[in-house]
């Protein structure tokens, strides 16, 4: 039995098929033939033809690919997709889009995000965030007081994963719980909220909304087809790119705390209340067992690494880290102007307390600053009532430095467990077998997950790094605006 994990991302598709175990048989991927277009600032748009073209030949590189081990795509039962986060399109009756996608990181919405603001103050109370020109809604909200001629015939309002879904299925009208958050779903009560009549925004073209992991239809005839897969096969709702990273991670239970250091971090964790951040940093996903998916996303991660050091380099500073940890220097290697986990300031700046002449020092020091920020970020989800244990599973970039990942362990003073197979793509093959194969989430993770590495705090710096963190604590209070949780 195989699964099939389809993720949509900024830049391009990738693909993954694996079987119940977690084994992978074969990976796909394929670049946009173009970024986010811009006609003005602020303005991101694609084409979700170039979304399906990508998608499709990432699972025809997929099959391929399976075939040269001896296994069949008529053996994939299930396939899930996942797509960028607020990323919106607006469909006529043909299913075809009335114009380019607005991205996730298309903020020409603000006014709009500000008058629904005014009118969602319940809303934002009890799903904990504030609307801002990110989210999906206020860009359809801009669609229609900007382009009505291009609201006045829209029949489906579709989110990026939706739309490879409908190609998939022929069905349109369906997306999933992380997906609708940003769309003003109200997740608490499962419904379509009156926001959206007092914003003059027809109910009719929004979608229903099911929990991740539940089938949503079979594969169409064409399809199967084009691609090899049986008729039998079925696909399963997705979830967004950072809610399935987390899933990849196992991070699925309640009490499992996953933190994804790429180029930016991201923390979530899972809880059995939904916690409300009182400094607007945090929200949180619906996971499909009821229980919630808390944290946020930071500006702050492993580009830090790449504004000083050539990534050629890396290998060769990271066998000098453990002679000079702990440097001392206290920093938040910030890239760029503005933070917004764990943390809203948007004239937040990098800092450096220390002597970073030394290459070999600076390069730990942006290890170590990381780190801090790490901490930062776990100390304020509990401030928010959420409780962190003792074991940290973790993805991204940063877990491939062993030394990185020593850091990071004493200074959170916590194991840190770093999965095999990771990504989106994989997150969505384990949502996908738990749609076909297993009862629910966790079983379907507690299978498919294996771990390469689990670190322990090294003994001695934990308490070196315990007390340079306060340090560090103190100087984030005396430049960036922390606000309370």
């Amino acid at each position: 039995m195989l699964f099939l994990g389809i993720d949509v991302g900024t830049q391009g598709a990738r693909g993954i098929i694996c079987d119940e175990q977690g084994q992978v048989f074969a990976q796909g991927t394929c670049n946009f033939w173009e970024l986010n277009t811009s006609r003005r600032e602020g303005w991101y748009e694609q084409a979700p033809a170039m979304w399906w073209d990508a998608a499709g030949t990432v699972i025809k590189k997929c099959v391929d690919a399976l075939k040269r081990t001896g296994r069949k795509p008529t053996e994939i039962r299930a396939v899930t997709v996942d797509g960028t986060s607020g990323t919106i399109v607006l469909l006529d009756e043909e299913k075809h889009p009335l114009r380019n996608a607005l991205m996730y990181n298309d903020m020409r919405a603000a006014v709009q995000a500000e008058k629904i603001h005014e009118h969602a103050g319940e809303l934002e109370k009890k799903m904990g965030y504030v609307f801002n020109a990110s989210f999906a809604l206020p860009k359809i909200l801009w669609i229609k007081e900007q382009e009505p001629y291009v609201y006045e015939k829209a029949e489906y309002m579709v989110h990026q994963s939706d739309y490879i879904v409908g190609r998939l299925t022929g069905e349109y009208g369906i997306t999933d719980y992380s997906n609708a958050l940003k769309s003003g779903f109200d997740l608490k009560e499962e419904v379509w909220p009156e926001l959206l009549e007092v914003l003059g925004l027809d109910r009719r073209i929004f979608p229903s909304v099911i929990p991740p992991g539940q089938v949503i239809g079979n594969i169409t005839k064409e399809a199967a087809e084009e691609f090899g897969f049986s008729p039998d096969t079925v696909v399963a709702a997705g979830a967004t790119d950072g809610y399935v990273s987390a899933v990849s991670t196992g991070a699925v239970k309640r009490g499992d705390w996953a933190s994804i250091i790429g180029t930016t971090m991201v923390l979530k964790g899972v809880t059995k209340e939904l916690f409300v951040d009182a400094g607007g940093s945090s929200y949180s996903h619906k996971l499909p067992s009821g229980d919630w998916m808390f944290g946020g996303a930071s500006n702050i991660g492993g580009r830090c690494l790449n504004d000083f050091f050539e990534k050629e380099e890396f290998e060769m500073w990271n066998r000098g880290v453990m002679d000079v940890i702990p440097t001392k220097v206290i920093s938040y290697p910030l890239h760029g102007r503005g933070e917004r986990f764990p943390f809203l300031d948007p004239e937040a700046r990098a800092f450096v307390l220390g002597d970073i002449s030394d290459p070999q020092i600076h390069y730990a020091a942006l290890m170590e600053g990381v780190a801090y920020a790490e901490r930062l970020a776990f100390e304020h989800m509990q401030e928010c009532g959420a409780c962190v244990g003792q074991e940290i599973f973790t993805t991204g970039g940063a877990c491939r430095s062993s030394e990185w990942l020593r850091i990071r362990a004493s200074v959170l003073d916590r194991m840190l467990k770093v999965p095999e197979n990771t990504g989106a793509a994989m997150g969505c093959a384990i949502l996908a077998a738990s749609a076909s194969c297993y009862h629910d989430l966790p079983e379907a993770a507690g299978h498919m997950i294996s771990y390469r590495d689990i670190i322990e705090p090294v003994y001695g710096l934990t308490s070196l790094y315990d007390e340079l963190y306060q340090c560090a604590f103190e100087a984030y209070q005396e430049r960036y605006q922390l606000g309370k949780g």
